[in-house]
């Protein structure tokens, strides 16, 4: 019999195909191999009801609540009486908090972990303060609020700088109630033991993203009911298209970079891959060898395909599954500075970190024109991912975290 231990995360942890489903689908297979897991999570897409079984594999005891038809805009008025942040009152749920409540009581778990502050609320309460609690925070989530005021009309600078107070706020609560507070890079952490006080800097510490390198290789067996339509050359960026910052970073590319781009390589096209495209990124599709995408059962053939991958972020907070992910499959990544935040690279990788649309476009323009050095960048990068980010490495903290014996 395992050491019981409780996960909570914001979003169901499978199918992993993007950033925080990867991070929640790897910690909560390695955290199986050691505890009975009694998972408490949310669905927020009908899309990941067919997951459920998939996820019980892994689990002792799961509870999930389908929040799928529940709205923002309903969780901001709510959170205006409340004045809490919009992020938590959005994830508050009654039916979880009597499940937690129950399955710690029957089972005496003493170790409490969540990924991403919105449902650490479900153990903030004084009655499990005996309890060993643990916030994976992965990034300092208030400070990407603080980003998106920037260069924003006033109504939207009014409503991000309230978020950004009020998370920020909250954040320091959790640190102050938990035993510790884990991100995803030294960055991350640093940052957030400056924006805390001194005396609670010993319970921040580094939790790392990782790359499954047998699933991101390119001699893996792909799902191919999506693939590459084209016979020529092709960039491709991935990442969930209803997520501001992947948004901000394709339509930047598009409007900045694409132009001069496509004139001097007619042939080549841009694949924009991933789930809930918003109306923004569904223009760029008017553009030429343009395509956008939506939801793929499989980046992979996309990646494997691309002469080069491109990861343009002008806002991110923590590590790049989508930097990772290609490096693994042998891509050279062309990618701005804050991509490349908590990513040691490669010596060849490094130069095609650019961040003007001029540096951007003669870093592509080299690799698609010397094919050598496209092998020999990508190489290093696969052997660079295998050595330094595979996932049991990256969450072996995890075992000093949670000490456990078999009962």
């Amino acid at each position: 019999m395992k050491t019981p231990l409780l996960f909570l995360c914001h979003r169901m942890p499978f199918p992993p195909n993007k950033g925080d489903k990867i991070a929640t689908f790897n910690l909560m297979k390695y955290l199986s191999k050691r505890f009975d897991l009694f998972l408490g999570c949310f669905i927020d897409d009908e899309f990941d009801l067919q997951y459920k079984n998939e996820v019980a594999k892994y689990c002792k005891e799961t509870c999930f609540i389908d929040i799928s038809s529940k709205r923002y805009i309903v969780s901001g008025i709510r959170s205006l009486v409340a004045r809490t942040p919009v992020s938590v009152e959005h994830y508050k749920s009654a039916s979880l908090q009597r499940w937690v409540d129950q399955v710690v009581a029957t089972h005496d778990i003493q170790y409490l972990f969540a990924y991403c502050s919105s449902v650490a609320q479900f153990f903030t309460h004084p009655r499990f303060a005996d309890k060993k609690r643990v916030l994976d925070m992965c990034d300092v989530d208030s400070d990407k609020w603080r980003q998106y005021c920037e260069n924003k009309p006033l109504h939207s600078k009014l409503i991000y700088g309230r978020e950004y107070r009020l998370l920020s706020s909250y954040e320091q609560f959790l640190l102050r109630e938990l035993d510790g507070i884990t991100l995803v890079t030294d960055e991350e952490r640093e940052l957030f033991r400056k924006l805390s006080p001194q005396s609670y800097s010993e319970k921040i510490s580094t939790l790392s993203n990782g790359v499954d390198v047998a699933y991101f290789s390119r001699d893996a067996d792909y799902d191919y009911k999506d693939q590459p339509q084209c016979n020529g050359p092709s960039i491709c960026f991935t990442g969930a298209m209803d997520y501001w910052a992947n948004e901000d970073a394709v339509v930047w590319f598009a409007e900045h970079v694409w132009p001069e781009l496509t004139k001097a390589c007619p042939q080549l096209t841009f694949y924009i891959v991933g789930g809930n495209p918003s109306e923004h990124v569904k223009d760029i599709a008017s553009l030429n060898n343009v395509i956008v995408t939506g939801r793929v059962v499989d980046v992979r053939p996309f990646i494997a395909h691309a002469t080069v991958c491109v990861a343009t972020l002008r806002i991110a907070r923590g590590v790049q599954n989508k930097v990772l992910e290609a490096m693994a499959m042998n891509k050279p990544v062309v990618m701005t500075s804050m991509a490349q935040e908590g990513i040691a690279l490669p010596a060849s990788q490094q130069p095609f970190v650019q961040d003007t649309p001029s540096a951007v476009l003669i870093a592509i323009m080299q690799l698609l024109e010397e094919p050598e050095l496209v092998n020999r960048v990508g190489k290093e990068n696969r052997e660079w991912i295998e050595t330094h980010y595979s996932w049991d490495g990256a969450l072996k903290p995890l075992d000093t975290i949670f000490p456990s014996d078999t009962l």
